[in-house]
């Protein structure tokens, strides 16, 4: 009698223990029921909770007398195979959002390396037009010296050509003019 009471007892637990699990709730889904928020990220990127198809949610099914062990592994199979179809819509939609992320990060790569590589070339082409003005006003500067100093030479020449020898003549006639004045000889001796 007591072998049938311990038996009883233990087959009760093990239904409790084993009794099908029920559909995911999207409370579940997001690790609010549980106090951990294993699925935070992916139900923060999501606009919708978290709910997996109709097909993973199964109605409780009566409570069947578990009277033997192929009974109980029945219902521990089952239970296992609930629990798997749950990881794997789970684990889907954890796919799905980390392929959205790594959708979002590869496009705003490409968005930042477009802008830097029309940054860099607004840059050259900047440069470009400031190194030929440099090169222009140098030519100007250039030309303006070559200028300035044909003009200086040409300056230099005409003094030294005509203007120096037009100043000793007009030297020479004030000298006489004084010589002939005072009445001096132009060369005493």
């Amino acid at each position: 009698m007591k072998k049938k009471a311990s038996s009883a007892k233990s087959l009760s637990k093990a239904k409790s223990f084993l009794s099908p699990l029920p559909s995911p709730s999207p409370e579940a889904g997001s690790g609010k029921s549980c106090g951990f928020n294993f699925f935070a990220s992916a139900a923060s990127s999501k606009k919708k909770a978290l709910s997996p198809p109709s097909v993973l949610r199964s109605p409780r099914t009566p409570a069947k007398p578990l009277s033997t062990t192929s009974d109980l592994k029945d219902l521990a199979s089952s239970s296992l195979e609930s629990l798997k179809r749950r990881v794997d819509v789970y684990y889907a939609d954890v796919l799905k959002d980390i392929d959205a992320s790594h959708a979002r990060i590869s496009k705003r790569f490409k968005i930042q390396t477009q802008a830097c590589m029309q940054l860099a070339e607004e840059a050259e082409r900047e440069y470009e037009k400031l190194s030929d003005k440099i090169d222009e006003n140098t030519k100007s500067i250039k030309g303006s010296y070559v200028e300035f100093m044909a003009e200086v030479q040409a300056a230099t020449s005409r003094v030294c050509k005509v203007s120096i020898p037009e100043l000793a003549k007009s030297a020479e006639k004030a000298i006489e003019n004084l010589h002939g004045r005072y009445g001096v000889a132009a060369n005493p001796g």
